[in-house]
């Protein structure tokens, strides 16, 4: 019966979306139609949001009206009342069309695509997007995979998105963004050719300017004041060692708060350390920091940390090479293990997240590549209109133009910040866990709270941070975004991956009802095992690199995401059903902190699994198949490898042979064998037809002799795959 209800249901969102599709392509062809009458251009829509196919509705409040997603990319939502903001978003949109405006018809004499609108789209590409190493011009003629998309709202500020008119040597198809406004107020709306874009807040050319310390002592005095979401005074926590800043200005010492009951406001800073010799606490130097600490010795960004901490009258100040003993493992472990408390009990985190290096400061002149540029439109034959563009400091979320990072962005938004720290492992959790962040961007000064985030340049209303979080979003998936967001960035050390991340993990419900592993939950484990590479994260040279750390000395298992250098994703399964029993787990890890290093683990599976051969033919070709009882090969079967493989010439447990690539010798062309373990199985209908099954490619263990390791994940196996396997116990190390 609920199959069969399951199925009726599907069937009317069969009927609903063949209807709004109908809709759809009524006002595609409508559009198309008329665009020869009233000159809008069908690339960019004049840079209005209204008239178009794909147009919605937005408020300030957030959208919670029902929408329908069309195959055409297009979202169908109620007709407007009269509060609603009209937005439109254009992605994929093909340079080579846009540049047919400059291209001349020798028919005509006039340009093939005559749309002024395209015109200062290009104008802006010259200016932000040809250098002496890169051209979007010369990427678009030799037919790279460039292309641009557009975010229009009412009153706001256009973004224009970019894919691959930057280079990005962890990113395939890096994207940047572009912001254009008015360069006046109110904005001239009674030309009927202006775009619909609206004003923008000021970018100061010098973070040291009186209008910059207004906006950081307003911002925090608003939040202290206004947003009991970010009340984090009742916490009770003192770090082990703070800065004093007190006293003259040259004065500056370190104090032990053993014994100190009173809790104390204090500022925490995050950096990039960058290679930099800085000074640093060791247990040579103790004695004398507690007696006064040698301001003219710190490097740039620790002073204007001083200095930022000073403006806002906070006394205090934690930096952590300054407040954990150096070289000292025993302080390191304990300190790491608080890591969490340190920056979720700061008034405030202060992030130089536009510095390389500690000799980089944040309180200066901005560099010019962020400037505001200004570009003349003419919309009518007697006016021109001057526009304003800059690049974003932030790439963009549709419609919101900002949201907050993951894990509280929509799925499948991959938000990411402009600057070297955003880039670092370490430097995650200190943002996440702040309360308040005072953000040092290239671009401009954010600040980020538990309520909102601003910037210096930006006018209300300010994109919540609520709204998302508070939703009841799955716990394991919320998880699975901090994980990608976290692995995408980079990590000095491959032991320092879990401790980077424990703190986080601390603040998950699941850290107070069931077990920390290495990375992932028991009591989801089977999900979390289904992590892959996140696609194109590999750099070129997969085949002569290995992916995983050097775990010759203990490290993480291999069944955890922390075992790779690279960021991992999950993907999303509909109507997922487990078909794999949890029967042991066990991390040998530190009795300090169990959300800190890990050096081995031994996962115990039960369930079905499947010999197979696994052939590659090239860096980013892998299939496996097996052989079927008549001596005819199964067809082939692609799997998302973990890294370069290598082999043992001795069979491991159910005969595999394959192993990670740590040391050699591997090739991309290899031919090898693996078993295949089922975890689960998906369905496309209720009904359950079209099943298929995911599971992990399993390889003997140099590491464990006995045990398997893993090697990579399958899915979209068909169904005589399961039913031809054997039943068994797998013991993965």
């Amino acid at each position: 019966m609920a199959n069969l209800s399951g199925a009726m249901g599907d069937i009317a969102k069969g009927a609903r979306a063949a209807v709004y599709s109908t809709l759809w392509l009524g006002r595609f062809a409508k559009r198309h139609y008329n665009s020869a009458k009233d000159g809008t251009c069908l690339l960019c829509n004049n840079l209005k949001p209204d008239g178009h196919e794909n147009t919605t509705t937005w408020t300030p409040e957030g959208d919670s009206k029902p929408t329908t997603s069309l195959p055409g990319g297009g979202i169908i939502k109620p007709p407007p009342s009269g509060g609603d903001i009209l937005a439109l978003t254009l992605q994929d949109l093909s340079t080579a069309k846009l540049l047919q405006c400059r291209d001349i018809d020798p028919k005509t004499g006039v340009p093939v695509r005559d749309c002024r609108y395209c015109r200062l789209l290009c104008e802006i590409f010259d200016h932000f997007f040809i250098d002496e190493w890169m051209s979007w011009i010369t990427e678009t003629r030799n037919g790279m995979p460039v292309s641009f998309g557009l975010m229009i709202r009412q009153g706001a500020p256009l973004v224009v998105t970019t894919i691959g008119f930057v280079h990005d040597k962890y990113l395939k198809n890096a994207r940047a963004d572009i912001e254009v406004y008015l360069d006046s107020s109110p904005p001239p709306q009674t030309i009927p050719a202006l775009p619909t874009i609206g004003p923008a807040g000021t970018r100061q050319t010098d973070t040291r300017s009186p209008a910059c310390m207004s906006f950081i002592k307003e911002s925090v005095e608003q939040c202290h004041q206004e947003h009991p979401l970010c009340r984090n005074e009742a916490r009770g926590f003192n770090p082990t060692r703070l800065l004093y800043l007190g006293g003259k200005d040259d004065c500056l010492r370190l104090c032990e708060t053993a014994g100190w009951e009173q809790p104390l406001c204090y500022a925490a800073f995050s950096h990039c350390w960058g290679g930099s010799d800085v000074v640093k606490l060791t247990s040579a130097t103790l004695e004398g920091f507690k007696q006064q600490i040698d301001v003219a010795l710190l490097p740039n960004t620790f002073k204007d940390a001083m200095s930022v901490a000073k403006e806002l009258q906070i006394p205090y100040l934690w930096i952590d090479s300054l407040c954990i003993i150096q070289g000292d493992e025993a302080d390191w472990e304990i300190e790491a293990a608080r890591m969490e408390q340190v920056y979720s009990s700061a008034f405030i985190v202060i992030t130089a997240a536009s510095s390389p290096n500690p000799e980089t400061a944040i309180l200066g002149p901005r560099e010019a590549e962020w400037l505001p540029k200004i570009f003349e439109l003419p919309v009518t034959p007697d006016a021109i209109v001057r526009i304003v563009a800059r690049k974003r400091h932030i790439l963009a979320a549709p419609m919101e133009q900002g949201q907050c990072e993951p894990p509280f962005a929509n799925i499948g938004t991959d938000l990411k910040r402009i600057g070297p720290l955003y880039n670092r492992g370490w430097c995650f959790q200190e943002a996440y866990l702040a309360y308040r962040n005072l953000q040092f961007t290239p671009g401009a000064i954010v600040f980020e709270c538990k309520t909102h985030r601003k910037s210096e340049d930006q006018l209300p209303p300010y994109p919540s941070t609520i709204s998302n979080a508070q939703q009841s979003v799955d716990l394991t998936e919320q998880w699975h975004r901090i994980v990608k967001s976290f692995t995408s960035r980079q990590l000095t050390y491959g032991s320092d991956k879990l401790p980077a991340i424990g703190g986080a993990a601390r603040t998950m419900p699941q850290a107070q009802t069931t077990q920390y592993v290495a990375g992932l939950w028991r009591s989801t484990l089977l999900f979390d095992l289904m992590w892959h590479v996140m696609p194109y994260m590999v750099l070129a040279g997969q085949d002569r690199q290995a992916l995983s750390f050097d775990d010759h000395d203990g490290g993480p298992p291999t069944w955890s995401w922390a075992s790779m250098n690279w960021g991992v994703v999950w993907t999303q399964f509909l109507r997922t059903q487990l078909v794999a029993e949890l029967l042991d787990v066990q991390v040998a890890g530190s009795h300090l902190d169990p959300f800190g290093k890990v050096s081995g683990g031994l996962l115990t599976l039960r369930g079905r699994l499947k010999r197979c051969e696994l052939r590659s033919d090239g860096a980013l070709t892998h299939d496996a198949f097996y052989i079927k009882s008549d001596g005819t090969r199964s067809e082939l079967q692609h799997y998302r490898t973990d890294g370069p493989l290598s082999f043992e010439h001795e069979p491991g447990p159910y005969g595999a042979r394959v192993r990670r690539g740590r040391n050699g010798p591997y090739s991309n062309n290899l031919e090898t064998t693996a078993v295949v373990f089922f975890i689960a199985s998906n369905t496309l209908l209720a009904s359950g037809m079209w099943k298929q099954y995911l599971g992990l490619v399993l390889g003997t263990s140099p590491r464990s002799p006995g045990c398997l390791e893993r090697v990579g994940l399958i899915w979209r196996l068909p169904t005589h795959w399961y039913d031809t396997a054997e039943e068994g116990i797998v013991k993965i190390a």
